[in-house]
């Protein structure tokens, strides 16, 4: 069950109607009014007024099952008016593609609250089809976008972060001890980036690395996935490379400071001189995937 929590100064409508937003939201299927009643913990004549105030100004829509709601399109004018306006969307996306055409999958992440939330996804020709869409949350802990994140913080306020998220063993791999993490961290601030293998979903290894702005400010993650099975060190290591390269090239068209030169036009490493990670004689020529944007 959702909870909606509303502090004295909030408006209980507003609060409740977005908690119908975040609900549906997150469901990969349409949802009648007594089950989002449920959900909510509201009765089913408010989810009702709620369900069609929002339906009637274009947030929600009903589908052709009776008296059942996805979000609608307006939602979908808001989430793509928040990409529009975020810089780091803009200067990470060409790495994202040029990412995909290396057979790597391209995520783009913020920290918002005690999780990841995705800006921007993009598929690779590989075979590790996307499971996360770009408004979707994901781990701090199992993840090389939520690591490469925390490394960023003091130990201090990392642990604080933590002892308040949820740390779900995802699989045998999962770190879920927070010295243990701690330590984790401790390299990534030494090395510049995070890895993850098999920590979050089996049978893939990501690298991460931090999106810096002018004032070379941490202001996300990038990172890329790529098939664990029959990885070598070496391949390994090129993943490493490529995202490190990714990121700082994105943080250069925001006017940080990476080895000592600001990003100008035409500087950042075209995608044309970097090499695919897996070998080209076995698997097809990539085709570049948009990434879907927020709130579909």
């Amino acid at each position: 069950m959702t909870v909606i929590e509303k502090s004295p100064s909030e408006n209980q409508s507003v609060a409740r109607a977005l908690a119908v937003l975040d609900l549906l939201s997150s469901t990969s299927s349409p949802l009648g009014v007594r089950e989002i009643a449920r959900q909510l913990g509201v009765a089913p004549s408010i989810a009702q007024r709620l369900v069609r105030t929002l339906a009637n100004a274009g947030y929600l829509e009903q589908t052709g099952e009776a008296s059942r709601y996805t979000i609608g399109y307006r939602a979908f004018q808001v989430g793509n008016a928040f990409v529009a306006q975020n810089s780091i969307h803009s200067a990470v996306m060409p790495e994202l593609y040029a990412l995909a055409d290396l057979h790597i999958n391209g995520f783009l992440g913020v920290l918002r609250d005690h999780a990841v939330v995705y800006l921007a996804t993009v598929q690779s020709n590989g075979p590790i089809a996307l499971t996360h869409r770009p408004g979707s949350q994901t781990y701090l802990h199992s993840t090389a976008l939520g690591k490469a994140i925390l490394a960023e913080m003091p130990d201090s306020q990392v642990r604080h972060l933590l002892e308040e998220a949820s740390l779900p063993r995802l699989t045998n791999q999962t770190k879920i001890s927070i010295p243990h993490l701690l330590a984790e961290l401790k390299q990534v601030r030494i090395l510049g980036y995070a890895t993850n293998d098999e920590e979050n979903r089996y049978g893939v290894y990501s690298a991460g690395a931090i999106v810096r702005d002018s004032e070379n400010r941490p202001i996300g993650a990038l990172s890329g996935g790529v098939p664990s099975s029959g990885l070598t060190k070496k391949e390994r290591n090129r993943v490493i490379k490529l995202v490190v390269e990714a990121a700082n090239n994105a943080s250069r068209r925001l006017g940080a400071r990476i080895d000592g030169g600001i990003f100008l036009p035409g500087k950042a490493q075209p995608a044309a001189t970097r090499k695919p990670v897996v070998n080209a004689t076995t698997m097809a020529t990539p085709k570049r995937r948009t990434a879907r944007p927020v709130g579909t």
